[in-house]
């Protein structure tokens, strides 16, 4: 065991064993002889922060969709199964501010092997059901009269989301596994770790390699291909709405009644919104406008489902493979710090504060049903 004296923000210990040979480990949660001690009263506000946030945001938008009735259908289905899964991950941040209080480790193997596979699965449920529901709302917009991926059967649809939990359970298995506490000696006392101890060469890079890869990239494509599609086919629906309103209308400036305002008020309200009228001869012709207010709203959504998803997991991604390459280089070439990654978990922990808003309370009805439940 190695004594570390003269070194601040030691986030890496090493050990030497006859089957690995020199090797670190990483603290994770934990970080010792730091040079600002008065951070982790930041660290530990932000993370209570993202804790309240996420359960006020999720528990809300959980009670819109489930007290109105004419709201259960199968997306929204989703969306509160996602809020589930959002409240889940978020309970773990009080964890991680209680691992930066005390710095060695105080909460036992089980919390040790436990809360990092908590963290963990609730990412990748949360990144597989976000698929789950830009499929489903592909299918209801681009095949709306065919029959479903669920079949809009309730076994089924608990059948996809147990098998959703159990295919994740069982791929993020090594992290609960693997995750143990190790003892060092620093500074002449011994302080405990929640870190990774793999078994064997190698077995980091089968689980680290693939695990970007099933966690963001495939889902990422997935969603993107989904909301294409969902955006194709409403700009092809916006297109041939266009094509239909070209339509010729009696001269609001003919003799008869020209000066009567009933004659006036009944043709404007036949008017579409947000239209221009064009003059052909004595006949007036409603062209309607290419865009909406609503439609930008569709695109915009659509957009920022993306580039949300994109943003909020890219930096953890990088960062566990960053840890990995980080632990294979010698003892001084170390660059990774503990807080390094605390940041990143938090950045991404406030996903799940912005879910139920992407997901939910931008749509105008679940804004409604939130005026009633602060009403009621």
């Amino acid at each position: 065991m190695e004594n570390i004296t003269d070194v601040t923000d030691v986030s890496y210990f090493h050990d030497y064993d006859d089957i690995f040979g020199n090797r670190s480990f990483f603290t994770f949660l934990s970080e010792f002889q730091r040079a600002q001690p008065q951070l982790v009263y930041v660290e530990v506000t932000i993370l209570i922060v993202i804790t309240i946030a996420a359960y006020v945001t999720n528990i809300t938008l959980i009670l819109v969709l489930t007290r109105d009735r004419q709201m259960h259908n199968w997306t929204n289905y989703l969306i509160v199964h996602l809020c589930c899964v959002d409240i889940l991950l978020a309970s773990t941040a009080p964890f991680i501010a209680a691992a930066r209080v005390t710095q060695s480790w105080a909460m036992g193997p089980g919390v040790c092997h436990g809360l990092m596979y908590t963290m963990t699965l609730s990412a990748t449920v949360t990144m597989w059901t976000m698929v789950l529901i830009s499929v489903e709302r592909c299918h209801t917009i681009v095949k709306p009269f065919k029959k479903g991926w669920i079949d809009y059967d309730k076994r089924h649809f608990a059948g996809t989301l147990i098998l959703a939990w159990a295919a994740c359970g069982l791929y993020c298995l090594p992290i609960a596994l693997y995750f143990k506490e190790r003892t060092f000696s620093i500074v002449d006392d011994d302080v405990m770790i929640c870190t990774l101890v793999w078994p064997a060469p190698g077995a980091s890079y089968a689980f680290t390699i693939p695990f970007p890869l099933l966690t963001f990239c495939v889902p990422l494509v997935i969603i993107s291909v989904n909301y294409y599609r969902v955006f194709k086919t409403f700009w092809s629906s916006r297109a041939r709405l266009n094509s239909t309103r070209d339509i010729p209308l009696p001269s609001l400036s003919s003799d008869r009644g020209k000066d009567s305002p009933a004659s006036v008020g009944k043709h404007q309200s036949t008017l579409p919104r947000q239209s221009s009228i064009v003059n052909i001869g004595n006949l007036k012709r409603i062209k309607a406008s290419p865009f909406s207010g609503k439609d930008i709203r569709v695109v915009k959504v659509l957009i920022m489902l993306v580039v949300t998803f994109f943003i909020m997991w890219l930096p953890v991604m990088i960062m566990i493979l960053l840890i990995q390459f980080d632990g294979d280089n010698t003892i001084q070439g170390h660059v990774l710090k503990s807080h390094h990654f605390v940041a990143v978990l938090c950045f991404t922990l406030c996903n799940a504060i912005l879910n139920p808003v992407f997901y939910g309370l931008l749509n105008q009805n679940n804004r409604n049903g939130v005026r009633k439940l602060c009403r009621s």
